[in-house]
């Protein structure tokens, strides 16, 4: 009898050791307790939800997510404890017999299947993402070339456009005609017009003789009328235009009255007079000075990118006013 109740005592106390020995909550809640701290305080400290702090002093393993998140907590919890971290996972493995097998799965070892971290694919991604930043470079480049090329073009084609043929500026290839005119039987007869640079003309009578001296249109020939009537005015105000390389130029004054419309040639000027304040409308513009009532006006401000100008200016008191 009494061994076998020594045998039951035994039996008992084995069982409570096993017990204590997979207990791991009952470590972290003595070390918790004997810092002072609260769940609540341990939880805002270690960025761990309460739940998950309670189901560990508990051991409740229900709760708990996997094991290799488990010993992440465990781990940080025992050394936000300053205990051994080693010893309480070693308890909660004693209590976890299927421990030994992993959550996640692994990542594979043989040799034919790449993976993601290898040194090859990362300089095959590094070769493509420099490929590709590449072709984006060169795309651009040559888009920006093939812009510049057309913004030169049209440059140049504008540039061209400022021959300074006109009525009162001939330009450099003004158009010469020669022509022998005498009378004949009655009739007046042209005999060899020729425009320089071109073949001559048979002798034909002036009835059937058309000779083309030049194209004005109606508005430049008014226009031309009005800048003759305005040129003999003698007004308040006076504006000088001076084109440099050439440029086409409109002058209106207060009155709205139109004072030039018209090319000027290359070092060409017209003076005007009027009432200010004067509308200029040029092209040209970083090569054509104005001067009003005897003062520069500086129009570096309005000279669009296509080198054209529009403003409207007038003088008080020597200074030059923009309006």
């Amino acid at each position: 009898m009494t061994n076998n109740s020594d045998s039951s005592k035994d039996s008992d106390l084995n069982s409570d050791q096993v017990e204590n020995d997979t207990d791991f909550g009952k470590l972290l809640t003595d070390a918790r307790k004997e810092k002072k701290y609260t769940v609540e305080e341990v939880s805002d400290y270690l960025k761990i939800p309460v739940s998950t702090i309670i189901a560990l002093e508990a051991c409740d393993r229900e709760a708990l997510p996997a094991s290799t998140f488990t010993r992440g907590y465990i781990r940080a919890y025992a050394k936000f404890l300053e205990t051994s971290e080693d010893a309480v996972l070693l308890v909660y493995s004693r209590g976890m017999p299927h421990d030994n097998s992993r959550d996640l799965k692994p990542r594979s070892n043989l040799p034919d299947e790449a993976s993601s971290q290898s040194p090859l694919i990362k300089t095959i991604t590094l070769l493509l993402i420099i490929a590709v930043i590449a072709v984006i470079g060169i795309g651009g480049f040559q888009y920006y070339q093939k812009k510049a090329g057309v913004m030169e073009d049209e440059l140049d084609a504008k540039q061209q456009s400022f021959t300074g043929n006109s009525l009162d500026s001939p330009g450099s290839h003004p158009i010469v005609i020669k022509q022998n005119a005498q009378l004949v039987d009655g009739e007046l007869v042209v005999g060899e017009a020729a425009v320089a640079g071109t073949e001559s003309i048979e002798p034909q009578t002036a009835s059937v003789a058309v000779i083309e001296t030049s194209a004005v249109s109606e508005d430049e020939t008014d226009a031309q009328q009005s800048e003759n009537a305005i040129d003999t005015q003698s007004e308040d105000d006076r504006i000088e235009i001076i084109a440099e390389n050439g440029s086409w130029v409109e002058v209106r004054d207060a009155n709205k009255s139109r004072l030039l419309y018209n090319m000027l040639a290359a070092g060409g000027s017209r003076e005007l007079f009027g009432q200010a304040p004067f509308s200029v409308t040029m092209g040209n513009a970083k090569t054509t000075r104005v001067v009003v009532n005897g003062i520069e006006v500086d129009v570096s401000d309005y000279i669009r990118s296509n080198n054209t100008a529009s403003f409207k200016v007038s003088t008080q008191d020597q200074e030059v006013i923009f309006h």
